[in-house]
């Protein structure tokens, strides 16, 4: 059986041809998106070396997605999903090429511009990516789509990093610009490429074409209300980011085992890929082993937050490179796990002319908390005098109390169900007396 699940992934990519140039996409793309981010780690320390400018330089790449996922999570239930990822791509390609332009402090101020505006059009992609997968997939294949991407996020995490701390040693940050600014125009090649099934192509038409009494992003809000599971399974990530202040711990630590800025940068690509790595194991190895039913999904859910969350606390006991890479790479295998298969019960359980705005609002989530987490590490270090070690024990606290929440929300949900069935079995005969409820 576990071998059987295993060549699912292959089996996926040589059937489905729509969803094999959308696969593609996500490669390129992703690929430049780690080279992109290994030299704006490396352009900051350069010019700031400050643990706020780092935190100022993630902020710029997380809360645009915040303010521009109302505007996207409509404009992608409501237009070609395909046609927004294409435009998204081509600007992309623009505004990276503006990173060229920055030479020092006194350009901070641009490189954090050009950040926002990257990172904006990127929250009409992602969404729009996520959203179409269940167009271009079975049902059956959902999970396995799902697994495929977030496995795809973290190899592409490993290579893109290492090789954009190798390119940025050998070759300097502007190299890793200019590739990352080309892989946009790759991806939108690829895109252009995917071809609906007919009868996916009939529900996308559908999707976009938008319905008269259709709100826009007040209906998705009003959408997760009645569907109590899809919004709680929306906010999963928004927990997940509670740690993701890891991201400006990661170049803080390299800053403080090493001095030159060739060793800085290449112990920060190294760090970033054990963290791609441990993400590209975590849901392949679940689903292998142990499937992929709801109840494995929601149980791993819940085992992932505890597990990370023991990651960072041993982390925050690392001292070198090797242990902080292994402490990294720990808490991203369980991260990942959240990310997966929150995204594929989703999936599951989401209408898919909704997808675009929950995926929206997910990501809006995600981004606002995760933005808020890397200012808190800048903020705790620079204003406050913490250490590494104890801001990172503070992410490793942080990260259990979704942890703590999603359990509850599953006894909840299954003490409801035990009633329901109850009720349905032995329903409650209407009853003829006078006496008055204190008195049964």
């Amino acid at each position: 059986m576990a071998s059987d699940r295993s060549v699912g992934y292959i089996r996926l990519l040589k059937t489905n041809r729509p969803f094999r140039n959308l696969w593609y996409a996500q490669v390129v793309s992703e690929l430049g998106d780690w080279l992109n981010s290994i030299a704006i780690f490396a352009l900051v320390l350069k010019v700031s070396g400050t643990g706020m400018a780092m935190a100022t330089a993630m902020m710029a790449k997380l809360l645009p997605i915040f303010f521009v996922s109302p505007l996207a999570g409509v404009l992608i239930d409501r237009m070609n999903r395909r046609t927004i990822m294409m435009v998204s791509d081509l600007l992309r390609f623009v505004v990276v090429l503006g990173f060229l332009l920055v030479e020092d402090a006194n350009d901070l101020w641009l490189l954090y511009t050009l950040a926002v505006v990257e990172i904006a059009l990127a929250g009409f992609f992602e969404p729009a990516r996520s959203a179409v997968i269940p167009s271009l997939t079975t049902r059956e294949d959902l999970v396995t789509a799902n697994a495929l991407s977030g496995s795809t996020w973290s190899v592409m995490l490993a290579l893109g990093a290492a090789l954009g701390g190798a390119l940025v040693s050998l070759f300097g940050i502007k190299t890793a610009f200019v590739i990352d600014a080309c892989t946009f125009l790759v991806s939108a090649w690829f895109v252009s490429r995917i071809q609906f099934p007919k009868s996916a192509a009939a529900r996308e038409d559908a999707t976009s074409s938008g319905k008269p009494h259709d709100n826009g992003w007040v209906d998705g809000l009003r959408y997760l209300i009645r569907k109590p599971l899809v919004g709680v399974l929306t906010m999963l990530k928004t927990g997940l980011a509670l740690g993701g202040g890891m991201m400006t711990l990661i170049p803080l630590f390299a800053n403080k085992m090493f001095a030159t800025e060739a060793a800085i940068s290449m112990a920060t690509g190294l760090m970033y890929s054990a963290r791609g790595l441990g993400a590209a194991l975590g849901p392949v190895l679940v689903k292998r082993f142990f499937g992929d039913s709801t109840r494995v999904l929601h149980l791993s859910i819940l085992a992932a937050f505890f597990l990370g969350a023991a990651g960072f606390y041993l982390l925050s006991h690392s001292f070198n490179l090797g242990t902080a890479a292994a402490s990294i790479g720990l808490v991203t295998f369980f991260g990942s796990i959240i990310w997966v298969f929150s995204s594929a019960l989703i999936h599951l359980k989401a209408e898919d002319r909704y997808l675009g705005r929950v995926f929206s609002t997910e990501m809006a989530m995600l981004t606002l908390i995760m933005g808020l987490s890397n200012w808190w590490v800048g903020y705790a270090i620079d204003r406050l005098g913490w250490t590494l070690h104890e801001v990172t024990l503070g992410l490793a606290g942080a990260f259990l109390l979704p942890g703590v929440c999603w359990g509850l929300f599953l006894l909840v949900s299954k003490q409801m169900r035990k009633r329901d069935a109850v009720d349905s079995v032995c329903p409650v005969e209407p009853s003829d007396s006078k006496l008055p409820p204190s008195s049964y």
